[in-house]
């Protein structure tokens, strides 16, 4: 038992002595592999993915020339790098800074730019590669300018017999300023506070802004994501107006009372007009007078274009057909005319505004023509017509004096004179019968002897 023992004993020892002989030789073969590998291998690889490009960075000459970055085509890139064994393995994305060289740029628009890379803890190391290499990036200033504001209310529609007034169809405030890179301002052709409300209107309203839409002189929508306004609160004001559609007319005048108007008929260029009153209050006519025409100027071939906008104007109406102006043309496929002349004899002086002159006639004869229907003027003679000299409301201070002649056919009344005429009148005082002069003598003497 004793010898057996023994022998364990030996063993137990033996075996104690080559475990700590194992763990002496795996450290000191570490520590050996580690300073050979310091020795022959002193740098190693590493690539760093998902580091963020900085564009901040290095852009001292772009500031100097006031640009901006408005935009790139790349936000992390992967880079290779060699370093140290023993401090590569603390450098990581966030300790190293990816960055684009502006140091050439001086004016705006796209740039394709090297990419660099640097450390950010003092840590040094050599770069391999960088991927991507290069960068697109734009440049431009920002500016401020001022636009002015159209409201649209694409959803808005109107009661029947309701219109909006375009005159007065604004909304508050109606000038914008927006700051932004000046590429982009300047392609701003129009701006429009916008209203996506869906509604039907029957008087006027107003409404708040949804958005605000730039546009292009062709329409295309501009991004505003990379502008600040000035404000995107627009109140817009929708003033509800009631339309009517009317015809028109044109009336004739210095025509004698006899004279039937009716038997003249006109062509017009447009039958009616749609209109709205400025005044909601007020009342609406019918048929809209366009103008007048004298008698006198009515000729066979006559036509005439009337402008409308004095006409609504004086009517207080806004013009809602885009219709500017109407063209007046006479009827005259059955319309003769004739050259007729009448003497002194014929020449009628009526309304004389002052009873203590008497009043004459000094042309001998006048020469005119006259127009009618066909079958009617054939019959017409100088003895049918009258020419009246109508003093009424006239100012007359010379003894001798002209005036408008106004020509009618009691026995036609469809026939006019198309020939403007004047006469030469001579006014002179009424002179005091004998008769007379002895009454007021007799009523002299009378009134004195009963005194």
């Amino acid at each position: 038992m004793k010898i057996t023992e023994k022998i364990r004993a030996v063993f137990r020892r033996q075996s104690q002595t080559n475990l700590s002989l194992i763990i002496y030789s795996a450290v000191i073969a570490v520590l050996l592999w580690f300073a050979v590998s310091l020795t022959l291998y002193p740098s190693v690889p590493k690539t760093i993915e998902d580091v963020t490009l900085d564009l901040a960075v290095g852009s001292t000459s772009i500031a100097d020339s006031s640009l901006s970055v408005i935009s790139c085509d790349v936000e992390q890139v992967t880079v290779k790098i060699t370093g140290s064994r023993t401090q590569i393995a603390n450098i990581e994305s966030d300790t190293i800074s990816a960055y684009v060289d502006t140091d050439n740029v001086t004016t705006a628009g796209r740039k394709n730019l090297p990419i660099k890379i640097k450390s950010t803890n003092g840590i040094e190391f050599e770069v391999n590669s960088v991927s991507p290499s290069t960068v697109a990036v734009v440049f431009d200033k920002y500016e401020s300018m001022q636009f002015p504001v159209s409201p649209q209310i694409p959803n808005v529609t109107f009661e029947k017999s309701k219109t909006i007034n375009s005159n007065e169809f604004s909304c508050e405030p109606d000038i914008v300023t927006i700051t932004g890179p000046s590429a982009q301002l300047n392609k701003i052709k129009s701006v429009n506070a916008v209203s996506n409300k869906e509604m039907t209107l029957d008087s006027s309203h107003a409404l708040s802004s949804d958005e605000i839409q730039l546009l292009t002189e062709d329409g295309t929508v501009i991004d505003p994501s990379m502008m600040t306004f000035s404000t995107t609160n627009f109140l817009i004001n929708i003033p509800v107006l009631t339309k009517k559609t009317v015809g028109m007319y044109v009336q004739i005048v210095n025509a004698p009372s006899d004279f039937d108007q009716s038997s003249l008929r006109f062509n017009l260029s447009a039958d009616s007009i749609t209109i709205a009153s400025k005044n909601s209050q007020a009342e609406m006519p019918d048929s809209l007078k366009i103008g007048t025409i004298i008698l006198s100027d009515i000729t066979p071939d006559y036509s005439k274009t009337f402008d409308l906008a004095p006409v609504l104007e004086t009517q207080n109406c806004i013009n809602l057909s885009g219709l500017n102006s109407v063209t007046v043309t006479l009827e005259s496929d059955n319309i003769e005319t004739k050259t007729l002349s009448i003497d002194q004899s014929r020449i009628n002086i009526s309304n004389i505004p002052d009873k203590s002159y008497d009043y004459a006639v000094l042309t001998q004869n006048l020469t005119f023509e006259i127009a009618g229907p066909s079958e009617v003027v054939s019959e017409v003679t100088a003895n049918d017509i009258i020419a009246d000299v109508n003093l009424l409301n006239a100012s007359i201070t010379e003894e001798q004096f002209t005036y408008d002649v106004i020509f009618s056919c009691p026995k036609y009344d469809n026939i006019w004179a198309m020939t403007n005429c004047k006469v030469s009148i001579q006014r002179t005082p009424q002179e005091t019968t004998t008769a007379a002069a002895d009454d007021l003598q007799t009523e002299s003497t009378t009134t004195t002897a009963e005194q």
